[in-house]
Formats: C-alpha cells, sequence, structure tokens
C-alpha cells in the first residue's frame, strides 16, 4: 500500500497519488489538489529569522500548557494546543519545497522530533474523548502522521477520520453540506491503513451522494486511485477531465518521503518544555 516505501516503484506510486489522487470534485466538472496543511499557525514558515521568533514566542506559550497538564491531565484543549505548537515547531524545522522539481525534502531530524512529540500530546488528547473534537488539531495531526511526516499509516487514518467528523459537525451547525474533497485523503488513508471494508463503503457513499452524475466516471477515478496509486487508467481519467474543464496539463512534481516509519509510544506522559 501507500505507505510501504520499501516496496519497487512505490516512491513513484506516491507520487503519483499526490499528482492525480488529491485532484477533487470542485464546481461544474474541474478537479484540483487538496492538502493537509492549513494558513497561519500551521502554514510552513521557513525563513531562519522567521523561525527562531516563532519558537521564541510558542516557548512561552508551551511552557504555561505543560504546567496545565500537569496540574490536570485531564485538560483536553491544553493537551490539542500542545499538540498544535509540536507541529507549527515541526514544521518550522523543514526547508522550503524545490521550486523547481516542487519536490519536498526528507524530514529533518529536528522536526521529526518536534512531531513525535506532537503525537504524544495528540494521543493524550484524543484518550479524552473531546466533544466536539478541534478541527484544527485533527487538521494538523493529519500533517503530522501523513506520508510526508511520520509516515503512519494507521494513526493517520484515524486524524483523517477525526478531522472529517469535525468538518461533517461544522457543516451541520452551519447547515450547510461538506464538500467531496473532504472525503478524498480519508479514503486514501483508509486503503493505506488496511481498514474494514466498511469503513470504505461509508466514506465512498458519501462521495457518491455529493457527486453529480455528470461526474461519476471521474469519481470512480478517484476512488480507484486511492486503492491502487498504480492504477494508470484512472489517473488518465482525471487528467483528461482536468484539461477538459480548462485546468491545462496535470500538475507535475515528485513527493520525497522518509525511508523509515517513525514509531511513538502508545502512551504520552506529560511533555518536557521548550524542545
Amino acid at each position: 500500500m501507500l505507505f510501504d516505501l520499501r516496496a519497487p516503484g512505490r516512491k513513484r506510486a506516491v507520487q503519483a497519488v499526490y499528482v492525480v489522487l488529491a485532484l477533487v470534485l470542485v464546481g461544474g466538472t474541474i478537479l484540483f489538489g487538496v492538502g493537509t496543511n492549513g494558513p497561519g499557525l500551521f502554514s510552513n514558515d521557513n525563513g531562519q529569522q522567521n523561525s527562531t521568533s516563532l519558537s521564541d514566542q510558542n516557548k512561552d506559550r508551551l511552557d504555561a500548557l505543560t504546567k496545565k497538564v500537569r496540574a490536570n491531565p485531564k485538560d483536553a484543549a491544553a493537551w490539542g494546543q500542545i499538540a498544535l505548537l509540536r507541529y507549527s515547531s515541526g514544521n518550522n524545522q523543514i526547508p522550503e519545497t524545490d521550486a523547481t522539481t516542487q519536490a519536498a525534502p526528507p524530514l529533518p531530524d529536528k522536526a521529526r522530533k518536534e512531531y513525535v512529540k506532537a503525537a504524544e500530546a495528540w494521543r493524550s488528547y484524543v484518550a479524552l474523548n473531546p466533544d466536539p473534537i478541534d478541527i484544527q488539531v485533527a487538521r494538523a495531526m493529519s500533517g503530522v502522521f501523513a506520508p510526508t511526516g511520520l509516515n503512519q499509516a494507521g494513526p493517520y487514518a484515524e486524524a483523517q477520520a477525526l478531522f472529517v467528523q469535525a468538518q461533517e459537525d461544522k457543516a451541520t451547525k452551519e447547515k450547510r453540506k461538506v464538500t467531496v474533497d473532504v472525503y478524498v485523503p480519508l479514503l486514501q488513508a483508509q486503503y493505506a491503513a488496511k481498514r474494514p471494508e466498511r469503513l470504505t463503503k461509508i466514506t465512498i457513499d458519501k462521495m457518491r451522494a455529493l457527486t453529480p452524475k455528470s461526474q461519476t466516471k471521474e469519481l470512480d477515478a478517484t476512488i480507484a486511485l486511492a486503492k491502487d496509486p498504480n492504477d494508470a487508467k484512472a489517473a488518465k481519467v482525471l487528467t483528461d477531465a482536468q484539461q477538459a474543464a480548462g485546468g491545462g496539463t496535470a500538475p507535475g512534481g515528485t513527493v520525497t518521503l522518509p525511508d523509515e516509519p517513525t514509531k511513538t509510544t502508545s502512551t504520552a506522559p506529560a511533555p518536557s518544555s521548550g524542545k
């Protein structure tokens, strides 16, 4: 599957996924890519001066939050904010994407360590069953566990599921429907983590309910690529659809992934302050 990077040609398969699978149905017939990282706190500001400044600003916040969870380990909101700060700190350790090839660099050790700490805080957060799930925290953790992060299929699928749940809850409160692109990364993650067929079927059924019949062919191709990133026929269907919608050629580039998944502990002790 997607996360088994040692299999022959797997990195090229992942490239195909990130080039084509992320194409989603928007508006009439056009498809385009979506990502996991959000703006603001979650964006990659990789300038060295800005990184140092952000770290200094966040250290006081992290110290305060650490004291809170030590005094009250059941403070879910504090655990969530710790996860966000660790994720942001990790992002600031990642060099910019190569502007020529659009290739993401390997995850640096310093970034990996911050992501691991974010994962520990996340586990404490989820264990407390927060209701509702903080949509920003769930979105950030999707980035932490993604192939370009810690590369952990199971936790990635869990984070994506909670992110989608938060999206659905928000849409319900605002009396609107979520868009089909919300489910594309979730389905990809479910297949990669080898989730039961009943779960992938639920996701697919939701995608079909949100997709106009005129786009059934493109949706089928998206589903096929989620299951098998090497499906060249499905990739061509999406590329052709994008070109027909005036999107030009499909986006190119590669995604460089870590060589081995990083395993984190199953329990989360109270974090130490700072890095």
